[in-house]
Protein backbone atom coordinates (compact mmCIF):
# COMPACT_ATOMS: atom_id res chain seq x y z
CA UNK A 1 0.00 0.00 0.00
CA UNK A 2 2.84 2.39 0.83
CA UNK A 3 4.47 1.79 -2.55
CA UNK A 4 1.24 2.61 -4.34
CA UNK A 5 0.83 5.85 -2.37
CA UNK A 6 4.43 6.79 -3.20
CA UNK A 7 3.85 6.22 -6.91
CA UNK A 8 0.59 8.17 -6.86
CA UNK A 9 2.28 11.07 -5.06
CA UNK A 10 5.09 11.01 -7.61
CA UNK A 11 2.78 11.01 -10.63
CA UNK A 12 0.33 13.57 -9.27
CA UNK A 13 3.13 16.04 -8.60
CA UNK A 14 4.39 15.93 -12.19
CA UNK A 15 3.09 18.05 -15.01
CA UNK A 16 1.55 16.18 -17.97
CA UNK A 17 4.64 16.55 -20.18
CA UNK A 18 6.83 15.37 -17.28
CA UNK A 19 4.63 12.30 -16.85
CA UNK A 20 5.04 11.53 -20.53
CA UNK A 21 8.81 11.99 -20.27
CA UNK A 22 8.87 9.64 -17.26
CA UNK A 23 6.95 6.92 -19.09
CA UNK A 24 9.07 7.27 -22.25
CA UNK A 25 12.30 7.18 -20.24
CA UNK A 26 11.30 4.08 -18.29
CA UNK A 27 10.14 2.34 -21.47
CA UNK A 28 13.41 3.22 -23.19
CA UNK A 29 15.26 1.45 -20.39
CA UNK A 30 13.65 -1.80 -21.54
CA UNK A 31 15.90 -1.66 -24.62
CA UNK A 32 19.12 -2.52 -22.75
CA UNK A 33 17.25 -5.41 -21.13
CA UNK A 34 16.20 -6.65 -24.57
CA UNK A 35 19.81 -6.67 -25.75
CA UNK A 36 21.01 -8.23 -22.49
CA UNK A 37 18.56 -11.11 -22.85
CA UNK A 38 19.75 -11.60 -26.45
CA UNK A 39 23.40 -11.66 -25.40
CA UNK A 40 22.64 -14.06 -22.55
CA UNK A 41 20.80 -16.36 -24.94
CA UNK A 42 23.68 -16.23 -27.41
CA UNK A 43 26.13 -16.97 -24.60
CA UNK A 44 24.13 -20.04 -23.56
CA UNK A 45 23.13 -21.34 -27.00
CA UNK A 46 26.25 -20.60 -29.06
CA UNK A 47 28.90 -23.11 -30.11
CA UNK A 48 32.57 -23.06 -30.80
CA UNK A 49 33.30 -22.52 -34.48
CA UNK A 50 36.13 -22.15 -36.98
CA UNK A 51 36.10 -19.87 -40.01
CA UNK A 52 35.61 -21.43 -43.43
CA UNK A 53 37.64 -19.75 -46.15
CA UNK A 54 38.63 -16.12 -45.90
CA UNK A 55 37.14 -13.38 -43.78
CA UNK A 56 36.25 -10.06 -45.40
CA UNK A 57 36.68 -7.05 -43.12
CA UNK A 58 35.54 -3.52 -43.88
CA UNK A 59 37.86 -0.66 -43.12
CA UNK A 60 37.19 0.22 -39.47
CA UNK A 61 34.03 -1.87 -39.49
CA UNK A 62 32.67 -5.34 -38.93
CA UNK A 63 33.96 -8.46 -40.60
CA UNK A 64 31.84 -10.89 -42.61
CA UNK A 65 32.50 -14.50 -43.38
CA UNK A 66 31.45 -18.11 -43.02
CA UNK A 67 32.19 -20.56 -40.23
CA UNK A 68 31.65 -24.20 -39.35
CA UNK A 69 29.98 -24.81 -35.99
CA UNK A 70 30.85 -27.64 -33.60
CA UNK A 71 27.77 -29.60 -34.66
CA UNK A 72 28.95 -29.52 -38.30
CA UNK A 73 26.47 -26.94 -39.60
CA UNK A 74 27.62 -23.90 -41.52
CA UNK A 75 27.06 -20.34 -40.32
CA UNK A 76 27.44 -17.12 -42.27
CA UNK A 77 27.20 -13.41 -41.49
CA UNK A 78 28.77 -10.74 -39.35
CA UNK A 79 31.72 -11.55 -37.11
CA UNK A 80 32.21 -9.15 -34.21
CA UNK A 81 35.48 -8.65 -32.42
CA UNK A 82 37.97 -9.30 -35.22
CA UNK A 83 40.45 -6.50 -35.80
CA UNK A 84 42.22 -7.25 -39.04
CA UNK A 85 44.25 -5.29 -41.50
CA UNK A 86 43.97 -6.14 -45.19
CA UNK A 87 46.82 -8.64 -45.26
CA UNK A 88 45.53 -10.54 -42.23
CA UNK A 89 42.20 -11.29 -43.90
CA UNK A 90 43.83 -14.24 -45.64
CA UNK A 91 44.19 -16.15 -42.37
CA UNK A 92 42.04 -19.29 -42.30
CA UNK A 93 40.68 -21.44 -39.44
CA UNK A 94 40.16 -18.59 -36.98
CA UNK A 95 38.53 -19.84 -33.76
CA UNK A 96 35.15 -18.21 -33.09
CA UNK A 97 32.05 -18.61 -30.96
CA UNK A 98 28.75 -18.32 -32.76
CA UNK A 99 25.43 -19.45 -34.10
CA UNK A 100 23.98 -19.82 -37.59
CA UNK A 101 23.86 -16.07 -38.37
CA UNK A 102 26.22 -14.43 -35.84
CA UNK A 103 29.70 -14.96 -34.48
CA UNK A 104 32.11 -13.30 -32.07
CA UNK A 105 35.83 -13.66 -31.70
CA UNK A 106 35.57 -14.04 -27.91
CA UNK A 107 32.66 -15.60 -26.02
CA UNK A 108 33.44 -13.42 -23.00
CA UNK A 109 32.37 -10.28 -24.86
CA UNK A 110 28.78 -11.53 -24.88
CA UNK A 111 28.86 -11.95 -21.12
CA UNK A 112 30.52 -8.58 -20.51
CA UNK A 113 27.97 -6.82 -22.71
CA UNK A 114 25.08 -8.61 -20.98
CA UNK A 115 26.35 -7.67 -17.51
CA UNK A 116 26.77 -4.05 -18.57
CA UNK A 117 23.28 -3.98 -20.08
CA UNK A 118 21.70 -5.64 -17.04
CA UNK A 119 23.42 -2.98 -14.91
CA UNK A 120 22.40 0.01 -17.05
CA UNK A 121 18.67 -0.68 -16.82
CA UNK A 122 18.21 -0.55 -13.02
CA UNK A 123 20.74 2.25 -12.56
CA UNK A 124 19.02 4.25 -15.29
CA UNK A 125 15.60 3.55 -13.80
CA UNK A 126 16.78 4.69 -10.37
CA UNK A 127 18.18 7.88 -11.87
CA UNK A 128 14.99 8.61 -13.83
CA UNK A 129 12.79 8.01 -10.78
CA UNK A 130 15.05 10.17 -8.59
CA UNK A 131 14.84 13.05 -11.06
CA UNK A 132 11.06 12.59 -11.31
CA UNK A 133 10.71 12.62 -7.50
CA UNK A 134 12.70 15.84 -7.24
CA UNK A 135 10.63 17.49 -9.99
CA UNK A 136 7.42 16.28 -8.39
CA UNK A 137 8.41 17.65 -4.97
CA UNK A 138 9.46 20.96 -6.53
CA UNK A 139 6.18 21.24 -8.46
CA UNK A 140 4.14 20.47 -5.33
CA UNK A 141 6.05 23.04 -3.25
CA UNK A 142 5.66 25.66 -5.96
CA UNK A 143 1.93 24.98 -6.23
CA UNK A 144 1.50 25.18 -2.45
CA UNK A 145 3.38 28.50 -2.30
CA UNK A 146 1.33 29.93 -5.16
CA UNK A 147 -1.91 28.96 -3.41
CA UNK A 148 -0.73 30.43 -0.11
CA UNK A 149 0.25 33.77 -1.62
CA UNK A 150 -2.88 34.02 -3.75
CA UNK A 151 -5.14 33.61 -0.75
CA UNK A 152 -3.34 36.29 1.34
CA UNK A 153 -3.47 39.06 -1.28
CA UNK A 154 -6.40 41.48 -1.03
Amino acid sequence: MAVRAWIVELVVGLRPWQRAALVVSLCALALPLWFAVGNTDRYRQGQTAVTEGFVDCEWDGPCRGAWRLADGSLGRGRIDGLDFTAEEELVEDIPLFGGRDWAVADRGTLLRHAVAQYTVAPVGAALVVRIARRRSAYNQETTALMRRYRTTTP
